[in-house]
């Protein structure tokens, strides 16, 4: 194992899922919890950056969306002071009321997943994290998930929901949609045709993957024409890149070769994680608390791990934070931009 975060010789892992409210990003978040030890993994939610509560954004007339509901400065400050390997207090905002409560501390850890409605928005932040996922899941679907959960945990009526949906829309448009484009990953969870009124256990997938990543060899398990899996080249936001599809209907037998595939290729050091049960990756939860399993969703699972335990770690931040937003994304900035190691 490396050395401990916090000596001064370790950086953690910055790991950025991001997507718009109710995509999704709890789920993928607390998957990765069945995977990693939890003094492994460290993860907080942007959410508790909002410079207003609840009743202030109503008063004011602006959504939990709007950049004015957050303060970036803060935001920005701490994470920096983690990616140091430094712990903080971080604020704590309440969603069953919309208050704040007690600050709480954060250690950071050799994994620290952020994830919220604006990781890529500010480049100072932007050019923090090792890995960046967006959540884009099918709009029928994330809309059905937001209903549910605010529903459930947040104290809403669906009709309030509803509402709030469409008056978010335009800061979706303005604020959250693209970021997008800034993404190393995409993962698009969406409704085969086939399967209009299923549950969300044979949602099928599409994950995009950017040129800033290493392609993964799958030619194993693609070697000859495969049911239910898909690996091609297509374009994206202007730009070639590779796509995994995979049904959601796939066939357990396959699913399980392409599991062994994705462990053939993440680093011997951490074959130890290899130990669980290929049903312990893609548990969800549905709107009334009931579990469920998705062999997509592990896939998914799984390939994030693959990808988070084989980035390469960005800048060693050597610079006063009054400096840091100009110099995060300069990549020719040779001083902090060198030392680049996999984990």
């Amino acid at each position: 194992m490396a050395p401990a975060v916090g000596t001064g010789r370790q950086r953690p892992i910055f790991v950025g899922i991001g997507g718009d409210s109710g995509s999704g990003k709890s789920t993928l978040t607390a998957g990765f919890y069945r995977i990693f030890p939890a003094s492994r993994i460290t993860s907080l939610c942007l959410d508790d950056y909002h410079s207003l509560d609840r009743r202030e954004r109503g008063l004011v007339g602006i959504t939990a969306l709007d950049p004015r509901a957050s303060n970036f400065a803060l935001m920005e400050n701490q994470l920096l002071a983690l990616k140091r390997g430094q712990s903080i207090l971080k604020p704590v905002y309440d969603h069953r009321d919309g208050t704040f409560g007690a600050p709480e501390e954060v250690q950071p850890r050799e994994v620290v997943i952020v994830q919220g409605l604006h990781p890529f928005l500010v480049p100072g932040i932007r050019g923090l994290f090792d890995l960046k996922v967006w959540l884009d899941p099918q709009e029928e679907l994330k809309r059905r998930w937001k209903v549910q959960r605010d529903v459930a945990k947040r104290g809403y009526t669906a009709e309030q929901v509803g509402k709030e949906i469409i008056a978010r829309q335009p800061d979706v448009v303005a604020y959250i949609a693209p970021q997008r484009h800034d993404a190393d990953l995409v993962v698009r969870f969406f409704r085969p045709e086939t399967d209009a009124g299923g549950g969300d256990e044979h949602l099928s997938v599409r994950i995009v993957q950017r040129a800033t990543l290493p392609r993964l060899n799958l030619d194993g398990v693609l070697g000859h024409p495969t049911k239910g899996l898909r690996a091609v080249q297509e374009e994206d936001d202007a730009e070639t890149a590779d796509v995994l599809e995979i049904d959601g209907n796939i066939d357990p037998a396959m699913v399980r070769r392409l599991e062994d595939r994705i462990w053939d290729h993440i680093d011997a050091r951490h074959q130890q994680l290899r130990h669980l049960a290929p049903e312990q990756f893609g548990d969800f939860t549905d709107g009334v608390m009931r579990q469920h399993h998705s062999d997509p969703l592990a896939l998914t699972q799984l390939l994030l791990v693959h990808r988070i335990l084989s980035a390469k770690k960005s800048m060693l931040l050597r610079v006063p934070l009054s400096a840091h937003e100009s110099i995060a994304h300069d990549h020719a900035a040779e001083e902090i931009a060198h030392d680049h190691e996999h984990v």
